[in-house]
């Protein structure tokens, strides 16, 4: 071995030399850590737009990198530094062709690539870049008196009980706005989807933590018709209810509202569907058929540069999912993407048509593992489900402190027969293997199901299981939102069925705002045996414990003439009289002013 050392040596410093490298640097490079890169080599259908990032190397330590397409040549780039110090990007000035096929030539040891060359192929892509959306349906809920810009959806609660984890509760009816309320139904605050007068779509909304501070976030885009792209954009708002980012996915893509996960890293999961042509002759479709590629990305927030790319074409065969290609020959959805959550150096990534998660190395792009629920095809399923565990169609899978995994299993698919029909939320614990090579096991830890009536959930989702153990349940397209003590039971349950179109999925956190503005006012003089009424509204606080009015002929001359607790997000208060001038001032359970009103003429509204 000491021989064959001292031959190889000499060989590599003159090759260094030829390529113009020291020998300090060769010494370097021969035993420094393999770089990843993404798209990761091999990559069937990378974007035309695709940029290339390196990860894992200090930016300044990458050297030269040459970019040769078949078709277009070569092309320069120019580069991207990751916000995190880790990594950088390499931007081409121009796109590629599709079809042809991308050689990257580098001198690091990149994974998967052999001497720091690697091949990606970019796609051959196909019609619209988005599967069809929702048609734009107008709000029904009725307007706010003192901010008739505002139309909040109506929670009906059914039950509330001390057991409920404190927190607050996020669900947005994608077409009506983001809302969050408290264990009472209360809201506190709600922003409308529509945007200028246009009609939008917002998913995903809830409170994360983002740079060790409290945020709200969302997917928010374009309600269109099922012929036209859906264009729109991840959203990071403050306690302000500022936003303070607003970017899409990167390469090229369009960004799909199904996921918006804040990683520990700062980093944005998130995801994009894109129609590429592919051969469907085998499962019933045409030679030059086409299917949605579902796209992963994890994103630079800092700078918009894509961290990490994985694609379901080309690692995940077709012959997984339980569909089949359209009778109109339209892009096939195989495989349907819907979450994906941080798992230490790992991804668990959620795909509804092959009801299956599976575990992706973040390094390398590889699947390590796939957990499939619906028992079709064992085949495909690196594990033996253990009684009650099977699932189907899920949604919202996520690795929890304990190592458990907690999803949404919708269970209703007519298709799925081995699979109950009843949609549940779900924790299963993944064991090894008993014997050698035997597989390992995923057993059943808790199923929630709602014990009052089967509530079957066609589609969406989520299960999140809170600090105290309790499990919150947002039924998806069911309307409903419901929380369960460990035990099974149910300390909260509420719907909105008056919703135009449900909520993607329902959350509970820990949530305090801080408003913009003033509260708004609105009044009107008694009639026909009627008290006078006031109605005041602060959109966001959510510290208001009463409301005092108080009524004058001056501004200078002001007496209270009312009070009430608060009760929403609109507090309609009956008062005895009302002099010329009107104004509402909020106070908080202590008793201290948190803000007032401007004073308006009695009848006008101020917000």
């Amino acid at each position: 071995m000491e021989s064959r050392n001292r031959t190889f040596i000499p060989i590599l410093l003159a090759t260094a030399s030829l390529l113009g490298l020291s020998q300090a640097a060769v010494a370097k490079t021969g035993s420094a850590k393999p770089v990843s890169v993404f798209p990761s080599p091999g990559t069937l259908v990378a974007s035309d737009s695709t940029t290339f990032s390196f990860r894992n190397i200090k930016p300044g330590n990458l050297g030269p990198v040459r970019l040769i397409g078949s078709l277009t040549g070569v092309h320069r780039g120019s580069r991207l530094v990751h916000s995190d110090g880790k990594g950088v990007s390499v931007v081409p000035n121009r796109g590629f062709a599709p079809g042809e096929w991308v050689r990257v030539s580098t001198r690091r040891r990149i994974r998967l690539a052999r001497h720091g060359d690697f091949r990606v192929r970019i796609g051959r892509f196909f019609g619209l870049d988005q599967k069809s959306s929702v048609p734009a349906i107008a709000n029904r809920y009725p307007r706010l008196h003192s901010r008739p810009d505002l139309k909040p959806p109506t929670l009906d609660l059914l039950t509330s009980t001390p057991e409920a984890a404190e927190g607050r509760i996020f669900f947005a009816p994608k077409l009506t706005g983001m809302t969050i309320a408290d264990k009472f139904g209360r809201i506190s605050w709600f922003r409308p989807s529509a945007d200028r007068g246009r009609a939008q779509e917002v998913q995903d909304f809830r409170s994360q933590q983002y740079r060790g501070k409290s945020v709200l976030t969302f997917w928010k885009g374009t309600s269109k018709r099922p012929d036209t792209p859906r264009i729109g954009s991840f959203n990071i708002l403050n306690r302000r209810y500022q936003r303070i980012a607003r970017f899409g996915v990167g390469n090229g893509y369009k960004p799909d509202g199904h996921e918006f996960t804040i990683s520990p890293r700062n980093t944005a999961l998130v995801l994009a569907y894109r129609a590429v042509r592919w051969d469907l002759r085998a499962y019933g479709g045409l030679k030059n058929g086409s299917i949605f590629d579902n796209v992963v990305q994890e994103i630079d927030i800092g700078t918009g540069a894509v961290l990490f790319e994985w694609h379901s074409a080309g690692n995940v065969g077709l012959g997984a999912t339980v569909s089949r290609p359209d009778a109109d020959n339209s892009s096939w959805d195989y495989f349907h993407v819907n979450s994906v959550d941080a798992d230490a150096d790992r991804l668990l990534v959620s795909a509804r048509k092959v009801s299956t998660i599976y575990s992706i190395d973040r390094a390398t792009g590889q699947v390590k593992w796939r957990l499939r629920g619906d028992g079709i095809k064992p085949e495909a399923n690196d594990f033996r489900m253990g009684t009650g565990a099977r699932f189907g169609y899920q949604h919202d899978a996520e690795r929890l402190p304990n190592g458990d995994i907690s999803l949404f299993d919708n269970g209703s698919a007519k298709s799925l027969s081995t699979v109950r029909p009843q949609s549940s939320g779900l924790i299963l614990r993944l064991l090894p293997a008993k014997k050698k090579g035997r597989k390992a096991r995923a057993i059943l830890v808790r199923r929630f199901a709602h014990p009052d009536e089967p509530v079957i959930a066609g589609s969406q989702g989520s299960t999140e299981i809170l600090a105290n153990g309790n499990a919150f349940i947002g039924w998806g397209s069911k309307s409903r939102i419901t929380e369960f003590t460990a035990d099974g039971s149910i300390a909260f349950d509420a719907t909105f069925e008056q919703a135009p179109v449900n909520s993607y999925r329902a959350h509970k956190a820990a949530w305090q705002g801080v408003p913009p503005g003033r509260p708004a006012i609105a009044s009107k003089r008694g009639s026909e045996g009627k008290p006078p009424r006031v109605w005041a509204s602060w959109n966001g606080a959510n510290q208001i414990a009463a409301w005092v009015v108080v009524s004058g002929p001056g501004p200078k001359k002001l007496k209270a003439v009312a009070s009430s607790a608060w009760r929403n997000l609109e507090t309609r208060i009956p008062v005895p009289r009302l002099d010329r001038l009107v104004r509402a001032i909020a106070y908080d359970q202590q008793g201290k002013k948190l803000g007032q009103s401007a004073v308006v003429k009695v009848g006008r509204q101020s917000g």
